[in-house]
């Protein structure tokens, strides 16, 4: 299976954005999703027009595209100004060309599961319509705790009585399975893939020990993600979009060792993306 792979940019969250692009280059990574505290840098000095513009200038000096990016998530789908909060961050994303824009589904946990769900669905279908034509699919995230989409069906309920239009998935495989660990779903990695089908958009690929949501690289927990599981599952769906990692649990460390850490990611990534990979456990 060929997919591209990336890095979030969060790895490097703490360095400007043009260095964080110029790292991630160096170590082989190609492709990247943007964080918001980088996109945040841009904003803070210029429009989100320009803010896209330069994102798009730094991919291209150093041969990196940026196809996906997280929006920020502060506010809430609940939030009735949803669209005045992120239109800045969706314009920006735009002028860079970033195709994939992944969304919490959250807020609201003070209300009844009714009136969540509607406001969840009237604000999605306002951000559907925003980016509409534009090449942007907004890419809502499973969560992991109370009050929140958990399942694929879930999310495509959602997208469903959301108009369907530009809305897909992001599958964090760190939150399902501490979903799975808590007991507070049943499905598997590859009944959510399954299930989400070709809606699947996006990936958030992240391991942990079913305690806490703390980002690691595959295979950096003990009773971790059934990663064969997920791999197959991928193969099976046709998934397209990118192979992103989103470890920031492995940040905390000198730079030295933290670019060591990208060397073997980058291999092992090509490595389960093998078919050999496949049979190999």
């Amino acid at each position: 299976m060929k997919l591209p792979v990336s890095v979030f940019l969060a790895y490097f969250e703490f360095l400007p954005v043009e260095e964080a692009i110029s790292r991630l280059a160096k170590a082989g990574f190609a492709h990247g999703e943007l964080c918001y505290p980088h996109l945040a840098q841009l904003l803070e000095k210029e429009s989100p027009e320009a803010a896209g513009k330069t994102l798009r200038q730094y991919a291209d000096r150093y041969g990196y595209t940026i196809p996906q990016g997280h929006l920020s998530f502060e506010h809430g789908l609940c939030d009735d100004d949803i669209l005045e909060h992120l239109k800045p961050e969706l314009d920006a994303f735009i002028v860079a060309g970033i195709g994939k824009a992944v969304l919490h589904a959250n807020g609201g946990k003070e209300l009844s599961d009714e009136e969540r769900y509607d406001r969840w669905v009237r604000n999605l279908r306002k951000l559907s319509e925003y980016v509409e034509g534009t090449g942007v699919t907004i890419c809502l995230e499973n969560l992991f705790t109370n009050h929140q989409c958990r399942t694929a069906n879930q999310l495509k309920s959602l997208i469903k009585d959301a108009g369907g239009k530009n809305l897909g998935i992001c599958l964090d495989t760190g939150h399902l399975h501490l979903c799975r660990a808590n007991k507070t779903i049943e499905h598997t990695h590859r009944e959510f893939i399954l299930e989400a089908g070709d809606l699947l958009q996006a990936l958030h690929i992240a391991d942990n020990n079913g305690i806490a949501d703390v980002h690691q690289m595959p295979f950096s927990a003990r009773l971790g993600v059934d990663w064969k599981e997920v791999m197959q599952a991928l193969r099976d769906v046709d998934y397209k979009g990118l192979f992103n990692l989103e470890i920031l649990g492995e940040c905390n460390a000198p730079m030295a060792i933290k670019e060591a850490k990208l060397s073997f990611i980058r291999t092992m990534c090509d490595y389960m993306l093998t078919d050999e990979f496949l049979t190999a456990y």
